[in-house]
């Protein structure tokens, strides 16, 4: 079976920012979307892996903006799994134009959860029934972001709501765009990549500090989401700006 998938799609207004620019929970959508549907064409969506008593959950994605399309442009979603690791599962993804121009890149990773542990599944039976496609974008490690310190630093406040849950029952991977766009108030044309390390899933109700701050020169905002009522991370972002 064929490893890759591309899926036309047409940027709606829903899609854009006050300023008419893709937005970043548009972009992660445009991702959660095309990899779903590739999981069910292969088998592997949410009610055949829950039948066996496992979902998904994305640990961590990042991309990297080139161009952004306008209102009513066609663009091409592109997403193909790699090689398994020992518990996680990369995916990369291509938004292109109808040129197939590159206009953004991402790369994904997911982990298989038990239900009943509730925790991460090595699942080892496990494998992609469809041929790997080795193409990659990006030649740097995928590794987390470091924590930080938020002693002093600005924040807002935020609580997850009954519109931010999903099937999984926790907050979907895309909110947290939402969140870090309330907070930082940026152009996406302005951000140049965009990675977040999904710590501790949120649940409805729960409330959380998002803490940010720029780095010295280095055009580099680090955030973190903090839960108010254990202190414990939420998550760690990154956001590098031109």
């Amino acid at each position: 079976m064929d490893g890759t998938l591309i899926k036309d799609y047409t940027v709606r207004l829903s899609d854009l920012t006050y300023e008419d620019e893709l937005s970043l929970f548009s972009i992660l959508d445009f991702f959660q979307d095309v990899a779903s549907m590739h999981a069910e064409m292969l088998g592997i969506g949410f009610n055949e892996m829950y039948s066996k008593g496992f979902y998904w959950v994305l640990v961590r994605t990042k991309f990297e903006i080139i161009s952004l399309p306008k209102a009513y442009d066609l663009i091409k979603v592109k997403t193909w799994p790699k090689a398994r690791g020992k518990v996680d599962f990369d995916r990369e993804y291509l938004i292109l134009d109808k040129n197939n121009n590159i206009l953004i890149k991402g790369i994904s990773k997911w982990c298989l959860i038990d239900i009943h542990k509730r925790r991460v599944s090595p699942y080892r039976e496990f494998n992609y029934p469809c041929i790997i496609n080795e193409e990659s974008y990006f030649n740097e490690e995928f590794n987390k972001i470091e924590d930080f310190d938020v002693d002093g630093l600005d924040y807002i406040e935020e609580e997850v709501k009954y519109i931010d849950i999903d099937h999984n029952g926790h907050c979907n991977n895309t909110r947290y765009a939402l969140f870090i766009m309330n907070a930082l108030r940026l152009n996406t044309k302005d951000i140049v990549k965009f990675e977040i390390n999904y710590v501790k899933e949120m649940k409805l109700g729960d409330k959380f500090r998002l803490y940010f701050r720029k780095i010295g020169e280095e055009k580099t905002i680090i955030l973190k989401g903090v839960e108010i009522s254990t202190g414990d991370t939420i998550f760690v972002s990154r956001v590098i700006v031109r």
